[in-house]
């Protein structure tokens, strides 16, 4: 009886325990920023690791990741991204998150603007909703 007290406090010190610290819009931005790079760079299987487990396992995780899979954005060096507005909202069950953004290259003289959901799971922001 007592080795299951322990087993059930453990399970609960290691499941139970939830972190948000990740959970604020500095880690949002550094986030997107880095799934943004790693499409730039053709890295498609490490950005596929920061979307949220609903997307990933989804028919529509291709159609998805082709809208940043762009020739304009492949220079890691020329791609400027600025943060218009991050709404994560306070009592949300799902965890999500808004993200307003304008992607841009100089080098093409090509701008995007781009509204990204975000979902909290797993201890830190996930692409998608």
């Amino acid at each position: 009886m007592k080795h299951r007290w322990i087993f059930f406090l453990g399970f609960l010190l290691l499941f139970g325990c939830h972190s948000n610290e990740n959970k604020t819009e500095k880690r949002a931005k550094e986030r997107i920023t880095q799934f943004l790079y790693l499409m730039a760079e053709d890295q498609i299987e490490d950005a596929e690791k920061l979307l949220v487990s609903d997307l990933l396992n989804s028919e529509n995780k291709e159609f998805f990741l082709s809208n940043f899979d762009a020739k304009q954005f492949k220079d890691t060096t020329d791609i400027i991204i600025e943060f218009q507005q991050i709404y994560i909202p306070e009592d949300d069950p799902k965890n999500r998150a808004l993200v307003s953004m304008t992607v841009r290259s100089e080098r093409y003289n090509v701008t995007r603007v781009i509204s990204l959901p975000l979902r909290y799971e797993k201890g830190d922001w996930h692409i998608g909703s």
